[in-house]
C-alpha cells in the first residue's frame, strides 16, 4: 500500500486512528504495525481511566493481547488468500469460499466431538472414582504404598513385608484395582 511505504520510507503521516488498516503482508514490528498497535493501546488506556474499569493491567498485558490479536488476524488473512489449484491457476472467489466454508465446517465438528467427549466424560461415574483414586494416592505418597519387589545384595536377601494398617484394609480393593490397570495398560502410566 502507497500510505505504509509513505509512513516507512519518506515523511508520510502514518496510520489514521478512525481507519486503521494492518500491514497484514509482513510482522507487527514493521514501523506501521507498531505504530498501530501503540494507537491502540492509547485507545484502551485512556478508555481505562476514563470509563474507570474495575481492573487495572499493566501495558506489558494489554501489549501481549494486541499482539496475540494481530497474530490471529493474520491466521486469518492468510488462510482467505487465494491458493493455487490442483489444475495451476488461482481459486476463484467462489472456489475460496467454499474452501473456507468447509474449514469452518470441520473445525466446528471438532469443537462439538471435543465439547461433548468432555461433558460425557466429566459426567461418567467411572471419571469422579479415578480422580478419587488419583486423590488417594497422592494422599497416601510413596510411604503409604506397600513395596512388593525383594532384592539380593551380598548374599543376604531382603524380605519386605506388607505391613496391613488398619485404615488401609478400607481401599485395599481399590489399590488393587490400580495395580490391575497397571499391568494390563502399562502405557496409561
Amino acid at each position: 500500500r502507497e500510505d505504509v511505504y509513505s509512513y516507512e520510507y519518506e515523511d508520510g503521516p502514518g496510520p489514521d486512528l478512525k481507519n486503521l488498516a494492518f500491514d497484514l503482508k509482513n510482522g507487527f514490528k514493521t514501523p506501521w504495525n507498531s505504530k498501530i498497535i501503540d494507537l491502540l493501546l492509547e485507545e484502551i488506556q485512556r478508555r481505562c481511566s476514563e470509563e474507570r474499569w474495575p481492573f487495572q493491567r499493566s501495558e506489558a498485558y494489554f501489549r501481549e493481547i494486541l499482539h496475540d490479536r494481530y497474530k490471529r488476524l493474520c491466521t486469518i488473512w492468510t488462510a482467505a488468500q487465494p491458493k493455487i489449484t490442483a489444475k495451476g491457476t488461482l481459486e476463484t472467489p467462489t472456489e475460496l469460499e467454499q474452501r473456507l466454508i468447509v474449514k469452518k465446517d470441520e473445525t466446528l465438528k471438532a469443537t462439538r466431538q471435543t465439547t461433548r467427549r468432555r461433558n460425557v466424560c466429566s459426567q461418567s461415574p467411572d471419571n469422579c472414582a479415578w480422580r478419587w483414586l488419583q486423590q488417594l494416592v497422592k494422599t497416601l505418597g510413596e510411604g503409604g504404598m506397600s513395596s512388593e519387589e525383594s532384592d539380593v545384595e551380598n548374599d543376604i536377601e531382603t524380605v519386605l513385608r506388607v505391613k496391613n494398617m488398619v485404615w488401609r484394609r478400607a481401599v485395599e480393593r481399590e489399590m488393587d484395582i490400580i495395580d490391575h490397570q497397571r499391568l494390563v495398560d502399562d502405557d496409561i502410566f
